[in-house]
């Protein structure tokens, strides 16, 4: 039996002495910011001395070196004026008009022949402490300040200017409120990361699970998705009768929670009303694992684009919904799908869907491989549960210190 962790960490109620008297300051007197380097794209290489790192290098705040490396060799003296130092931070300027897919941040630890390329910047502090101005760029005065300053580029590009980002004002505390305030935060930080791989790990784990006992064939009988699935068509017939809902690789969720927003049509009539227990598939991303099984809402509304499921009386719905959401599974609906009007979008055969086959055994089986599977994902969501805690309480904090 695995054990769940029946905690997670609690914010103090903290108080500082001069939190009250802020200082009101311009960015630009606290801390230099220098775009990154125009690289001869000519002179980029797949291996090299140096790596140039670009803005998907930075996304969604995570450094990551791995993603669409490229480097070069023997830098010029102009070249290497954009070599990245410890602690400096980087940040994203270039994002899609009306999202907020950029103003990234990574704070350099142990940076080896790095250089900055553009459209990211590079930020030094001056006159502040270095992990504090950190957490700052990362607080919601910031923010706002941040994507209200944004201008439009090319197509549907919009992009912040240095400039600008000097002139914004910030507020910041005394020195020694500011290493309180970023000792706090890196702690929590650290805590994250650390809940972090232990979902990862356990991830990785129900999925070698899930692919070891699903597919057994010993004592299963092999069938076609038809025989265990029915497609359902039930559709709204007044505006909002459930709240909408975003299928997508990482699961169901609200759609308000997902973006932030209502991000369908205004009119939501003769959307697919999704029912608990259904299995949802996105026809043109199934492939990638655009799958998911209704175990949160009573019921709810996606858009018709989508093809519900419904699993017969005769099997059980938790134990078919992960054997079809199970990676081995991906590979054969990745094989009756065809190419799109992009890379990533694919058509499924839906025919060819329906008689797809799966290795199931009596329901007795079901019910017993089930239940132990729906305690590891229970155990999953606590440990995600946890995460969303100690992310809340970060923003929390970020909140109350920055004005």
């Amino acid at each position: 039996m695995i054990f769940l962790r029946a905690y997670f960490y609690s914010v103090p109620n903290l108080r500082f002495s001069n939190l009250d008297k802020l200082m009101k300051v311009r960015l630009g007197d606290i801390c230099t910011i220098t775009g990154g380097y125009a690289f001869d794209s000519h002179k980029m290489t797949q291996k090299g001395d140096y790596q140039i790192i670009k803005m998907g290098n930075l996304y969604n705040g995570i450094f990551d070196l791995s993603r669409n490396s490229s480097f070069i060799n023997a830098p010029t003296k102009k070249e290497l004026e954009y070599l990245i130092q410890e602690n400096d931070i980087l940040i994203t300027l270039t994002g899609t008009t009306n999202k907020k897919d950029y103003g990234y941040t990574v704070q350099m630890e142990q940076p080896k022949n790095l250089l900055l390329n553009q459209r990211c910047a590079l930020i030094r502090a001056s006159k502040v402490n270095e992990k504090y101005l950190f957490y700052l760029l990362n607080s919601n005065d910031f923010l706002k300040q941040f994507y209200a300053s944004s201008t439009g580029g090319t197509g549907n590009q919009t992009n912040v200017s240095i400039n600008d980002m000097l002139d914004f004002k910030v507020y910041i505390s005394n020195e020694n409120d500011q290493s309180k305030i970023s000792n706090i935060l890196n702690a929590l930080d650290k805590k994250i990361l650390t809940q972090i791989k232990i979902i990862e790990l356990k991830q990785s784990l129900i999925k070698d699970i899930e692919d070891r006992i699903l597919w057994k064939t010993t004592n299963a009988q092999t069938k076609p998705i038809r025989e265990f699935l029915t497609e359902i068509n039930d559709k709204s017939i007044i505006q909002n009768q459930y709240p909408l809902l975003s299928s997508t690789k990482k699961g169901l969720f609200l759609q308000t929670d997902y973006f932030n927003k209502e991000a369908a049509s205004s009119n939501n009539i003769g959307y697919k009303i999704v029912h608990k227990g259904d299995i949802i598939i996105s026809p043109q991303n199934l492939w990638m694992g655009n799958i998911t099984y209704n175990d949160k809402f009573d019921n709810g509304l996606v858009s018709p684009s989508y093809r519900i499921y419904k699993v017969k009386e005769e099997y059980n719905a938790f134990y078919i919904s992960r054997i079809m959401m199970s990676y081995r599974a991906l590979s054969l609906y990745k094989n009756i799908s065809e190419q799109g009007a992009s890379i990533v979008r694919r058509n499924l055969n839906v025919d060819a869907f329906n008689e797809l086959c799966f290795p199931i055994p009596n329901i007795k089986k079901q019910d017993e491989v089930g239940l132990f599977l729906s305690k590891l994902h229970q155990e999953l969501k606590c440990e995600t549960w946890i995460l969303m805690q100690l992310k809340n309480q970060k923003n929390y904090l970020l909140n109350k210190m920055f004005i």
